[in-house]
């Protein structure tokens, strides 16, 4: 998804965006060159960034834990716009998805405290339509959400949605790698009319039912509202689609969601003006409020603009170590403008956020039970 229309007002900005239709040109399927239908190994560039720019010793980040951040760039040419993500249970390798259909992958590097610090061996790949061959245009290519279904996303199967034709694909890259057929799970058709360039943004794996053999998934539109205006979500299980929204926060909009641990979820939102920049904020959904019917709604963990080190995050990933810290990791959609960054950023979860789903309450708050609290914060 990129920038609102609005941008356009402002000079600088105008400028920016015309970079931005010149690399989209660029990036036309008529550009696209046959050796591109392979995995590539390319050169990348990574820093460490501190999370307050002005203060290194800030590290302040709502109910989270700030735990590192990069920023990456390479000079490939398709190297930019990575709007879903996976990361592996162990912490060491990466998975992303670009809205120009690619595939990003990498080995995480950590310092001796813990904190997240670079990224090597990077390979980039496209992502294959149902007759293997590359996905082109933005009307089929434009991939927004990542999940998958096992600990090392690159020995698992691979669930992307789409806006534009918006729709669901699975990838059996632990079978075929990036050379793998996508397989169509949910049609455009079944999901009824979304908004052109804000359908499909965010998608998670919920948890298997008794008697339901397909894999079960929530689907979070970015700003396709139902009739009282909240954000259009579904349960998908095979092609059967359930109902439900997720309240509004505005002028925030979902941009991805995770499935925590302990069954809850964490909602990644974005917001841009030109007054007061780029915005970030992650909601925690208990997971009974997520059900067919329902508007979900939840407490924000993290809220914070401009005086953090953020930019148009898009993707999210979550796992747990084997200490049972639960690490929460973020990246941006640079939208191919070089006005803006690539930036993957790393959080841990206070223990005391994560409440097990018997001690709530009868209203629906949080009880005083917490899980076991890790005993080190030290990443794995």
């Amino acid at each position: 998804m990129q920038w609102p229309k609005r941008i356009l007002r402002d000079g600088a900005a105008r400028r920016s965006f015309a970079a931005l239709l010149v690399t989209a040109a660029f990036f036309s399927p008529q550009v696209l060159s046959p050796a591109w239908a392979q995995p590539t190994p390319i050169d990348l560039s990574t820093h460490p960034v501190h999370w307050n720019p002005e203060s290194r010793s800030d590290t302040e980040a709502g109910e989270l834990e700030w735990a590192g951040e990069i920023e990456l760039s390479s000079t490939h040419k398709r190297f930019g716009g990575w709007s879903g993500l996976a990361i592996s249970a162990d912490g060491s390798t990466l998975l992303a998805i670009s809205d120009e259909a690619t595939w990003l992958t990498g080995q995480l590097l950590y310092d001796e405290k813990g904190r997240l610090s670079g990224m090597g061996d990077a390979k980039i790949a496209p992502l294959l339509g149902s007759d293997g061959k590359p996905l082109t245009g933005k009307y089929l290519a434009d991939a927004e959400g990542l999940t998958v279904d096992g600990p090392d996303p690159l020995k698992a199967n691979a669930y992307v949605s789409f806006e534009r034709q918006h729709r669901v694909l699975r990838y059996n890259l632990g079978k075929d790698g990036f050379e793998a057929k996508a397989e169509q799970i949910i049609s455009e058709r079944q999901l009824g009319k979304l908004n052109t360039n804000a359908g499909l943004e965010a998608l998670t794996i919920l948890k298997q039912k008794p008697g339901i053999k397909e894999t079960r998934l929530l689907l979070v539109s970015e700003n396709s509202r139902d009739p009282r205006g909240n954000v259009r979500a579904f349960i998908a299980e095979g092609n059967k689609l359930k109902r439900l929204s997720f309240r509004l926060h505005d002028p925030y909009h979902p941009t991805d969601v995770a499935r925590l641990p302990n069954g809850d979820f964490l909602l990644l939102e974005r917001r841009f003006s030109l007054l007061a920049g780029a915005g970030m904020q992650l909601r925690l959904i208990r997971e009974d409020a997520v059900r067919p019917g329902a508007v979900a709604d939840g407490n924000v963990l993290l809220d914070v603009g401009q005086r953090r080190s953020i930019d148009n995050m898009e993707g999210l990933a979550v796992r747990q170590d084997e200490k049972g810290n639960v690490w929460i990791y973020a990246i941006s959609d640079d939208n191919f403008n070089p006005l803006q960054r690539t930036l993957l950023v790393m959080f841990r979860l206070k223990p005391e956020t994560l409440t097990p789903p018997h001690s709530l309450g009868k209203d629906g708050s949080l009880g005083a039970k917490t899980l076991s609290a890790p005993t080190e914060s030290k990443p794995k």
